[in-house]
């Protein structure tokens, strides 16, 4: 016999709510347990090996059960789905800061939870090879060290911690590390930090995380630095992987017929021609299309999306078509989250135009 797949849920749900987690379990062939504060689910953690784990993420203590879960090494790789009423840009923004991989909303069928589960490997994830070299992380904030060391240990790093950013410029220049990334909030962590350490070894790129209203001051500082770039470090974290891709493939970027941007709202989509609609979260745009997160990629190749283009309110329903497609599978080579790829087909001429207005806006707002 099969062994169970544990799927573990943390939160105070109603009773409605946990029938249809219990039949989200039954129908996905996970065994659910059920575990209402901190205490118990650290209990639970320390006796099982979860395949899935599930969190309200409109609890207060919601962070901190994500975060005790990620800090175990055994559950870098272990899906957390955010439970929410609605998926939104919060809800999406507050899970991704902890550690989480999705969020699904929890106000209708449990038909988006049950896709998720469904798509997860048999067997527990095993733990990342590390053959990618390694990342040296710098940052005060134990959230963003905790999940930076998770996603880039996932992407293929080894993940080595410095207290301050000298040390990290130190640390990589020993240990012939490959990246570094760095808070701008720490002492001494500027533009003009990255392009000394970058003139004394210029093996490793860097990655100045910084705050949003600081992001282009810094990008514009390093514009001609090779191999070196700035990021909003109140974004999800995951776009470390996109930017350390980006400077080690310079090359093959100029090439693309639009730039690749990081952008990052909530996007409905559903198979063309269907009732009603999943959420995910876009990772990066271009003029012609966008990939966007979900851990429940369409199997269908035609898709509605809809979203708000960079730089405006106004919602453009566009038919794409699913180029390709990442299910929640272990890979150290791996470019992006799980999710799919889009190329935008069609779409009432209104929308696609307000799309690549906006798309113009914000190549020309981030440089």
């Amino acid at each position: 016999m099969e062994p169970a797949r544990h799927l573990v849920a943390f939160g105070q749900f109603r009773r409605a709510q946990r029938i249809r987690l219990s039949v989200a379990a039954d129908e996905s062939a996970f065994a659910l347990a059920l575990v209402e504060d901190p205490e118990a689910a650290g209990e639970w953690l320390n006796a099982h090996q979860p395949h899935a784990i599930l969190v309200d993420a409109e609890r207060a203590d919601a962070a901190g059960v994500a975060l005790d879960a990620r800090a175990r090494a055994q559950n870098a790789r272990v899906p957390i789905i955010g439970l929410t009423t609605a998926a939104n840009d919060l809800s999406f923004g507050d899970v991704f800061s902890w550690g989480g991989d999705d969020v699904v909303g929890m106000g209708g069928s449990s038909r988006g939870l049950v896709q998720r589960l469904r798509a997860f490997p048999r067997t527990a994830p095993q733990p990342p090879s590390n053959g990618r070299g390694t990342a040296v992380v710098a940052d005060c904030d134990r959230t963003r060290r905790i999940v930076l060391g998770r996603v880039l240990r996932n992407a293929g790093y080894s993940v080595d911690f410095a207290v301050t950013a000298q040390e990290a410029a130190d640390h990589a220049k020993t240990t012939g590390a490959c990246l570094v990334v760095v808070s701008a909030e720490l002492e001494g962590a500027t533009p003009d930090l990255v392009k000394s350490a970058r003139a004394e070894n210029d093996k490793p790129a860097w990655i100045l995380s910084c705050a949003p209203k600081s992001l282009k001051q810094n990008s514009e500082a390093l514009a001609d630095v090779e191999r070196a770039a700035a990021m909003d470090g109140y974004a999800p974290l995951e776009n470390v992987v996109f930017l350390a891709n980006e400077l080690s493939f310079a090359a093959s970027a100029s090439r693309r017929a639009s730039a690749r941007l990081l952008y990052g709202t909530t996007v409905a989509f559903r198979p063309a021609g269907r009732e009603s609609d999943d959420h995910g979260y876009s990772y990066n745009i271009s003029a012609g299309g966008l990939y966007v997160r979900t851990l429940a990629p369409p199997e269908d190749d035609l898709v509605w999306v809809e979203l708000c283009p960079p730089r405006t309110e106004r919602r453009v329903r566009l038919v794409g078509r699913v180029v390709w497609r990442r299910g929640f599978v272990a890979a150290d080579t791996a470019t992006v989250p799980p999710g799919f790829g889009v190329e935008i087909v069609d779409g009432a001429s209104s929308d696609i135009s307000a799309w690549k207005a906006g798309y113009r806006s914000f190549c020309e707002a981030v440089g």
